[in-house]
């Protein structure tokens, strides 16, 4: 009786099934005692070298490249990504191994899986460099916020002087505005992450000027700055950490240094708002 040997496995066995014995694979050609042991297309039952490997099966691995590289530019995806490329190349080089003749791409796959393993690499030193950066980044911006917002009081304090002087009274930052005295900026009371606040009190007799009281808060604290600031018709600047509250004329001076205890300012009294 003839033989008929399994195409895929080389297992030889009686003529007339249709299904390998060994493997279950169906296809079977007629096999020769005499032939060498052998099929077409392989050499001891692999593929032969120099086969078109564009007939073999490689989208996983091509899938697992193409993920790896994206990890490479957007850091693994919080490392959901980063998984998901390493599996997809795990998975591609086990079928490769385990089957040859069917999977392909080895190359694509070996790429794969160490594109996203330095995805995932690269997040240490990344995370380091930003928990340096970030902190400095912000204490920069604070820091130029906060003297920005400090020049701009110094114009308020001598725009009013000005203004008083010509008009007898202080005047809003708007009418400073009017008389050129400080620009629209500051007039807009929105400067450089600071809101400026000004409250404007009439005289009550003839021999008086009245008083202005000036705040600037941080727009987003501590973000955009910590200290708030606090100006009257002293011309004196004072500052406080009042963690986005309003600076009151019981907050040190900006430029003091009190030596002499019995010099410094009252206590503050967080819950005292300034009497406008």
């Amino acid at each position: 009786m003839n033989s008929v040997k399994c195409s895929v496995c080389g297992f030889v066995g009686w003529g007339g099934v249709e299904v390998c014995k060994k493997c279950g694979g169906a296809t079977l050609m007629p096999h020769s005692a005499s032939a060498p042991d052998q099929v077409p297309g392989f050499i001891n039952n692999q593929p032969e070298a120099g086969r078109n490997n564009t007939q073999l099966k490689q989208g996983l691995a091509i899938c697992s490249l193409v993920i790896g590289i994206i990890n490479l530019f957007t850091l693994g995806l919080l490392g959901i990504g980063a998984i998901l490329g390493i599996t997809l190349a795990i998975v591609a080089l086990s079928r490769i191994k385990n089957n040859p003749w069917v999977y392909g791409g080895k190359g694509f796959a070996t790429a794969g899986l160490v594109t996203s393993i330095l995805s995932v690499v690269i997040i240490v030193p990344i995370g380091i460099i930003a928990a340096i950066a970030i902190p400095n980044l912000l204490a920069a911006r604070r820091a130029a916020n906060e003297g920005s917002t400090i020049q701009a009081l110094r114009q308020v304090s001598s725009a009013e002087e000005m203004y008083s002087g010509v008009h007898g009274t202080y005047g809003t930052l708007e009418e400073l505005a009017n008389e050129q005295l400080i620009s629209r900026g500051i007039a807009t009371g929105t400067r450089n992450g600071y809101v400026i606040k000004i409250e404007v009190s009439k005289p009550e007799s003839r021999d008086q000027i009245g008083r202005f009281q000036l705040v600037a808060v941080p727009l987003t604290y501590p973000n955009s700055g910590r200290r708030s600031f606090y100006l009257d018709e002293t011309g004196v600047i004072r500052a406080g950490d009042a963690h986005g509250g309003d600076a009151t004329e019981f907050d040190e001076p900006l430029d003091s240094a009190y030596e002499d205890p019995s010099r410094a300012p009252a206590a503050r009294n967080s819950s005292r708002k300034p009497e406008y």
